[in-house]
């Protein structure tokens, strides 16, 4: 029973109420179908039409509230005619498929006309707040503080939500406190198992309500299980223009990248996966190599590139753009 389902997660027993229940990794979003006029007076008898092509789009479900059959025709016969539920990995994505069914469905009255009505501005509150980040990082965490800039000055559409690092004394936490962001110490003991901190990590960010995992200056390499609790949620910027120098790191990068006489370098955000280094691109900003570049000289200039770098990924992953399409 559904109401118990709801009741048991509602007051922390749920297992004691329904002892067999399966939840599916996905989100829901529903748009109602209602008779033009409604909550006010509205037509009833209304011909439906297009159900066949909404019921077969793939992850989309058609219930019906008030509908009945007449003369062999579904037509409605309440306010809230039918319910269009669209299933996705994530809520923007099944709100677009929801909107999708809807886009199948017609009501009409005998004369052809329109008496359709439904919402538009479902779940916009959900999708227009601000991205809540979180910053994780070992050292100063200097690559964020063009991200700080920007939701201040209200150029980017986010929040930082929380700060953590495994050094106490790494810079990034006492750079979070100054921006009145929580700052979270997470220390790792000796000898701990990479996923087993991972785990500590994910649930400190969750309880704060993170939806994107930003990485700066992070000295450690994540387990293949955090990277599956925050798939395509989670990047890293990197110092070269991958997939050139990958796994390098710091004043090596832009040693390796003078040896080769390369006369272009930059950054690179890209989303984290087991592969160090080796996940899907989101962004590139370029600088020049020239001569007299020193790894010291190379390093101050891509530096400048990864606040922007980082900004603009943020807005990709918030606009559902480039590898974060849904």
């Amino acid at each position: 029973d559904l109401f118990e389902v709801a009741l048991g997660c509602a007051e922390g027993d749920l297992k004691a109420r329904v002892a067999d229940v399966k939840w599916k990794d996905a989100a829901a979003a529903t748009v109602v179908c209602a008779a033009l006029g409604y909550p006010g007076s509205y037509p009833k008898g209304l011909a439906i039409g297009g159900l066949e092509a909404a019921g077969t789009i793939s992850d989309v479900k058609v219930y019906h509230a008030g509908t009945k059959q007449s003369d062999g025709k579904i037509v409605t016969s309440g306010g809230r005619v039918l319910a269009i539920t669209g299933l996705a990995p994530d809520f923007r994505a099944a709100l677009k498929k929801a909107y999708e069914g809807v886009s199948k469905i017609t009501f009409t009255n005998d004369k052809g006309e329109n008496g359709l009505h439904y919402r538009t501005d479902i779940g916009r509150k959900a999708i227009e707040r601000p991205t809540r980040i979180a910053l994780v990082g070992s050292t100063r965490g200097s690559s964020s503080q063009a991200t700080f800039d920007a939701i201040k000055a209200g150029t980017l559409k986010a929040t930082i939500a929380v700060a953590v690092s495994n050094k106490a004394d790494g810079g990034l936490l006492e750079r979070a406190r100054t921006q009145g962001v929580p700052a979270v110490h997470l220390p790792c003991a000796k000898g701990t198992p990479r996923a087993e901190y991972d785990a500590k990590l994910t649930e400190v960010m969750k309880d704060y309500g993170v939806d994107l995992v930003m990485l700066v200056g992070f000295m450690r390499i994540v387990s293949p299980e955090f990277c599956a609790a925050w798939q395509n949620a989670c990047i890293n910027v990197h110092p070269s223009l991958l997939p050139k120098h990958a796994g390098g790191m710091d004043l090596e990068v832009h040693k390796a990248v003078l040896d080769a006489g390369e006369t272009e370098t930059g950054c690179t955000v890209h989303i984290v996966t087991p592969e160090v280094d080796g996940g899907p691109i989101v962004v590139q900003r370029k600088v020049p190599v020239v001569s007299g570049d020193t790894p010291e000289s190379v390093k101050a200039k891509v530096q400048a590139e990864e606040g922007p770098a980082l900004i603009e990924a943020v807005k990709m992953f918030s606009e559902g753009q480039g590898p974060f399409q849904r």
